[in-house]
């Protein structure tokens, strides 16, 4: 049984990210991962400017495309585009920005153990870890295996969180994509409950992908069929079709006990409105080694500082978005419109995504406005669950 001062499990951004701040640090790190690397994962790929300048390190080698411009549109309907003068994000693939961090992450000192299922995890007293075909203990436990990995389930309660869920396919292409799509994002509004639709460019294809609440999940199939038939792909040759989930953390609920933490999507800390995950991933990383390290150097007993820090700095921004995504979903077309018509909202809408502006931000420019936004927030919340409910009294009634 080999022993380590911490033990990741799951090598996406947020563990990558961990593995290798603590390993910098001169910490005994190991780092498991289920698939063997180079692996993909399902994601829309998109890395948003706030979530490069969070790394420490050089990301253009895995950066395809750079994105301008947005294409948008209302329930597959007329689509308009605009336009910035500065990039709005990156685009890349799992499967090279993973490698990358994956392979700074070991660089740095950390053991990385790709291709081992973890099987057992206890966590009297030490870190007992269990895999497939080894055993490690260590001090801490960092969990960055998604929302439905083996950590959550050591740490006690399920952490509590709304379930989203997407479904992508890619169209290929001989060289290159075609020249209108090469620096646009698409993005469909207003046609998929809680979500979008969307198309990203990347090197030598188009990533097609709709994104929902999970009571709507069945929508997913067709609604990708229609968007796909409407920028004139062929449904029926989308290659490397997935699925996956998001999952979105209910403020205040637990993602520490004693000293094993969950990161990433393990923690549920996605955006709701937007979906993207990685810059959440990139934090919370960080942040869990800062709490793993001061452990380790006898500053503190345990990882409860790392849920601290997340409810101050993470999950405020979380709780706003949270609130917008209901509020735009109750009623998009205003939205969409002002988009199109006003270059003060269209600027404020690339601050955003930029990462110049954060949500809070936004809640302190409109002042006495926020209170109104949270009332038909809350009124747009309530009538969701209420659909939600009764959509689901009619499928028990149905059995």
């Amino acid at each position: 049984m080999t022993d380590y001062d911490v033990i990741v499990t799951g090598a996406g951004p947020a563990g990558s990210m961990a593995a290798r701040q603590l390993a910098e640090r001169g910490a005994r790190v190991l780092l498991l991962d289920k698939q063997k690397f180079p692996r993909d994962k399902p994601c829309g790929g998109g890395v948003t400017l706030r979530a490069a300048s969070f790394q420490d390190i050089d990301l253009s080698s895995v950066i395809e495309r750079t994105i301008y411009a947005a294409r948008f549109s209302l329930r597959l309907g007329e689509s308009f585009d605009r336009r910035f003068d500065r990039p709005l994000t990156y685009m890349t693939q799992r499967c090279h920005l993973d490698q990358h961090l994956v392979e700074r992450a070991a660089h740095a000192g950390a053991d990385l153990h790709d291709g081992e299922s973890v099987r057992q995890i206890e966590t009297n007293g030490t870190i007992n870890v269990r895999t497939e075909s080894d055993a490690y203990t260590g001090q801490i436990l960092i969990g960055a295996d998604g929302a439905n990995g083996v950590t959550g389930r050591a740490l006690g309660p399920r952490v509590d969180y709304e379930e989203a869920v997407a479904l992508e396919g890619n169209v290929l292409y001989r060289k290159d994509v075609p020249e209108e799509w090469r620096d646009v994002v698409g993005l469909d509004l207003g046609g998929l409950a809680g979500g979008y639709g969307w198309v990203f460019p990347k090197g030598d294809h188009l990533n097609v992908g709709v994104g929902a609440w999970k009571y709507a999940g069945f929508t997913l199939r067709p609604k990708l069929a229609q968007l796909s038939r409407r920028y004139g792909f062929d449904a029926e040759r989308l290659e490397n079709l997935r699925g996956h989930h998001l999952p979105v953390r209910r403020s205040g609920t637990p993602i520490s006990r004693g000293r094993v933490a969950l990161v990433g999507d393990a923690a549920g800390l996605v955006d709701p409105l937007s979906g993207e995950g990685i810059h959440m991933a990139f934090a919370s990383g960080r942040l869990a080694a800062d709490a793993a390290f001061r452990v380790l150097a006898g500053e503190a007993a345990d990882m409860r500082a790392y849920q601290i820090e997340v409810d101050a700095e993470l999950q405020p921004e979380l709780d706003v978005s949270r609130r917008l995504q209901e509020l735009f979903n109750f009623a998009p077309p205003p939205y969409l419109a002002a988009m199109r018509r006003s270059q003060k909202f269209w600027h404020f809408f690339c601050y955003l995504i930029r990462g110049e502006l954060t949500y809070l931000d936004f809640t302190n420019k409109i002042g006495p406005m926020r209170l109104a936004v949270d009332f038909f927030a809350g009124v747009a919340e309530r009538r969701r669950l209420a659909r939600v409910r009764s959509g689901l009294v009619r499928l028990s009634n149905a059995r």
